[in-house]
């Protein structure tokens, strides 16, 4: 009996003990979170007050810069210095966190100094005179300077459109950073009280605590040794210890011994479900997978045949396409030359009969010449589906390229009476790619633009633009509505142009165009505006 007494005993004051700990533990943590979650959240709010206030400086200090800047220069303008300095004077006395003014040419020859006057007409020769002087947009500076920290912002001065000089707004931030100094006091003062006050109910919830787990583990120790027990063997996965549990309480202990026997059957039984279930998810997993690579080879054997039937059925066509052509070229010239000569065009039936059969066979020749045509794009496309494409990478001019292309489409142009504007920056630096196919994008565009234009010039631009070369076929045709832009670059995709005397496309240029750019690493894209023209561009990155 003793020894029994000792163990109950044992378990009791190990649950207490475990309890009290719980409870402190908990009580430390959360105290701990909460003084936590409060210093970040007025450290947050420091944060956000500090940069707000930085925030607003800048913007005031932009403002500030741009008007007077604006201001300046149209004094300089007029050659009225006098109005200039007027005008900076009073900004800076009228400011109280503006601590001065310098307006300076490139040559750092100060013209206005409000801080110190005798510096007027000489040469600036500090580091933020040579740092302003050498700012070629507006910007802002962060310096030091006499134990002063000065936030300065340098704005350009321009007489025309002509660089003069800066203009240099210095804001002191030593009462903002004196701020900030008092706000991070007061956080650590209100950080130290939430601290004190921590610990105080940290001390009250653990008295109380401990004298409630006391009382209430006396009472529950008995029977959750039993329980205990139980839950031992049920962890053994011995299933049928749980019937020797006797529920002999009603109250929550009771409840608990009773869910426990309630759940151990339910786990014997959902342990024996999900061993069969186990066993039918690994046959049901293999099964699946082995669909799966099945149809993914047949996917995959489904794409090569469509590619190389494509290919196949392309060369099939071109040949006798070309010799249908060949023979129309032979015999529209053999008509000119040899019939067309001998036939009298004054009987009006001959006349007509002439004029239906050129006709006829100028479509026959534009059309041959479109099918042609398609069948080379839907080659080229299968060809880059496929990976079959030899690329011959090199440095290349951006000038030569465009003027081939231009001696391409130059009768194409004539054609339709339109004028091809060539616009390229000079010195324009080398990039890398195939020559022949970035000429196909440059003539697939210009191609493009005189087909929806019927009036004004088509432009071909190139500029360099930071770190890559911007080529752009600009026009002043139908252009495309904002829907399409999206889905042009698709294959086989065509919109609306409004034009009916003009040849139609295949619906695979600018998706081919697409792959090309993307190929040499560029991007391409279109700005249109639909019965105002378009602009496509593609860029590439310099070599």
């Amino acid at each position: 009996m003793k020894e029994k007494k000792y163990i109950k005993r044992s378990i009791r004051w190990k649950l207490i003990s475990t309890m009290i700990g719980l409870i402190i533990g908990l009580l430390l943590t959360l105290s701990y979170i909460h003084v936590s979650t409060e210093k970040k959240n007025l450290a947050r709010e420091l944060s956000t007050l500090t940069t707000l206030m930085r925030e607003n400086l800048v913007d005031r200090g932009k403002m500030l810069s741009d008007n007077l800047a604006r201001l300046t220069e149209n004094g300089i303008a007029s050659f009225n210095l006098s109005n200039v300095t007027e005008i900076i004077t009073k900004s800076v006395n009228e400011d109280r966190e503006l601590s001065y003014a310098i307006l300076m040419d490139f040559s750092r020859k100060a013209y206005i100094h409000t801080s110190m006057q005798e510096l007027q007409q000489e040469e600036l020769v500090d580091e933020a005179a040579y740092y302003a002087a050498s700012q070629i947009t507006a910007t802002i500076n962060e310096y030091n300077k006499d134990g002063n920290t000065f936030l300065e912002f340098v704005v350009q001065i321009y007489t025309g459109t002509n660089p003069w000089g800066v203009l240099r707004l210095g804001f002191s931030l030593d009462p903002l950073n004196q701020e900030i100094a008092n706000m991070k006091n007061d956080l650590l003062d209100e950080s130290r009280k939430i601290v004190v006050w921590g610990i105080i109910i940290s001390i009250i919830f653990i008295s109380v605590g401990g004298i409630i787990v006391y009382i209430i583990s006396s009472r529950l120790s008995e029977p959750l040794i039993s329980l205990t027990e139980s839950v031992r063997g049920l962890s053994s996965e011995n299933f049928s210890f749980s019937e020797e549990i006797v529920v002999k309480s009603e109250d929550e202990v009771g409840v608990l011994a009773s869910a426990f026997i309630e759940m151990s059957k339910r786990l014997k039984w959902s342990y024996k479900e999900l061993e069969d279930y186990s066993r039918t998810l690994e046959q049901k997993v293999g099964e699946r997978t082995l669909e799966l690579r099945d149809a993914n080879s047949k996917l995959q054997e489904q794409d090569k045949m469509r590619t190389d039937f494509l290919s196949t059925v392309s060369h099939e066509i071109r040949t006798p396409l070309a010799l249908v052509l060949g023979f129309v070229r032979i015999i529209n010239m053999k008509l000119e030359k040899v019939v067309f000569p001998l036939v009298d065009v004054d009987v009006d039936k001959t006349n007509k009969a002439v004029s239906q059969i050129k006709k006829n066979i100028g479509i026959i020749k534009l059309e041959g010449d479109r099918l042609t045509d398609l069948i080379d794009d839907i080659l080229d496309i299968s060809k880059m589906e496929a990976k079959k494409v030899d690329w011959h990478m090199e440095n290349l001019s951006v000038s030569n390229i465009i003027g081939r292309a231009l001696e391409v489409t130059n009768s194409f142009s004539e054609m339709y009476k339109l004028e091809i504007v060539e616009d390229i920056e000079d010195g324009l630096p080398e990039v890398v790619g195939d020559s022949d196919k970035l000429k196909q994008v440059v003539i697939n565009l210009i191609s493009n633009a005189v087909k929806f234009t019927e009036e004004g010039p088509v432009i071909c631009k190139a500029r360099k633009i930071n770190s890559e070369v911007m080529i752009s076929v600009i026009d002043k045709g139908v252009g495309v509505d904002g829907a399409d832009q999206e889905k042009i670059f698709e294959k086989f995709s065509q919109v609306k142009n409004g034009l009916k005397d003009k040849v139609k496309g295949t619906g695979l240029g600018l998706a081919i165009c697409k792959e090309i750019v993307e190929h040499h690493g560029g991007r391409i894209w279109v700005e249109s505006e639909y019965g105002k023209g378009s602009n496509f561009t593609f860029a590439l990155p310099c070599a």
